[in-house]
């Protein structure tokens, strides 16, 4: 082997890990205090963006606000590689498939794309398989791992009373004492949900990263999300309990918690809440309330959420992938 050969290596190494960086910091300027009230406004003109069919705009959208944010929600950053790669821009592809593992969404998944195909025969493609590695090593160092564990605990333990539940539905002589168990359960795993939230911001993809496979059998990695916490609040709001919307609020200011989660917990509460907790904040039509649309579109807006009409609009172009349910 050549003497040459381990500084010709070190040289290699050294400019990939630089490459990197650059790559990082030019998708993300840091900001130690940031508003996702903006974040949210600027997703939403490149969603408006594609409802009129302009791919070139929602594309420039989506770069301009996640070169805003140190953090970016990884379905965001999916939808944008989606959009980008159907006008054939691979500059943003690269940037936004960057964007994606360093956001914690598995190379395998991306790979497989059949819109990467034209992406994947670029120079670019060599130069992706070289920095992937270290990219989701970004992802990994950001994540609290314990709380992590905590959280895939929490859900388990939801879980285990919420099929037990299930299983006994129809026994009369169970069912009863399940019921009060199961909320009893999710009231001391909430309770400890806000206590997290109180000491290190809600236990959303931010601070806890994406769900997959291996931390629960009803996971999926396709799901670009952090649902668990999400479906045990749902659970804990489908019968009456106190409202904790005041706090959740600010976290969605925060980008701990996105505005799509936090409308989704504040539905159940509405729908199955007591009525001094309830202040009409519904933001959907999933439980068919009783208010008036102007209503439930003027909630969706003070959060930056698009308007019931304009979100049906957008789906129906079917430009981009809609989150995945569970949550």
């Amino acid at each position: 082997m050549s003497t040459s050969f381990f500084p010709k290596l070190l040289i290699t190494m050294l400019k990939i890990k630089i490459a990197t960086t650059v790559i990082f910091l030019l998708c993300s300027r840091y900001s130690f205090s940031q508003d996702y009230y903006e974040y949210y406004e600027g997703v939403n003109k490149a969603k408006l963006s594609l409802i009129e069919d302009s791919l070139e705009k929602g594309v420039k959208h989506y770069f301009e606000t996640f070169e805003k944010f140190d953090f970016v929600f990884a379905r965001d950053c999916f939808n944008a590689l989606e959009v980008a790669s159907k006008i054939g821009n691979f500059d943003k592809i690269d940037c936004f498939f960057r964007r994606c593992l360093i956001q914690g969404i598995e190379f395998s998944f991306l790979e497989q794309k059949s819109i990467l195909t034209d992406f994947k025969n670029t120079s670019a493609w060599p130069e992706i398989l070289l920095v992937k590695d270290s990219l989701r090593s970004i992802y990994e160092n950001n994540v609290n791992w314990e709380i992590r564990d905590e959280i895939n605990t929490i859900f388990a333990k939801d879980q285990a009373i919420r099929d037990l539940t299930d299983k006994n539905r129809f026994n009369i002589f169970r069912i009863r004492k399940l019921n009060k168990q199961f909320e009893e359960v999710d009231r001391k795993l909430v309770l400890r949900m806000i206590q997290i939230t109180k000491e290190y911001g809600f236990p959303g993809e931010k601070l806890i990263g994406l769900d997959t496979d291996s931390m629960h059998q009803k996971m999926n990695h396709r799901n670009l999300t952090a649902g668990m916490p999400i479906v045990v609040f749902i659970h804990h709001y489908s019968q009456p309990n106190k409202s904790h919307n005041s706090l959740l609020i600010d976290e969605v200011k925060k980008g701990n918690i996105s505005n799509e989660h936090y409308a989704t917990i504040s539905d159940f509460q509405y729908t199955y809440g007591k009525e001094k907790d309830r202040d009409e904040l519904c933001y959907s039509l999933m439980f068919i309330p009783e208010l008036d649309s102007e209503i439930i579109d003027d909630n969706r807006s003070k959060i930056n959420l698009l308007s019931i009409s304009r979100t049906s609009e957008l789906q129906r172009k079917k430009l981009i992938t809609f989150k995945y349910y569970l949550y």
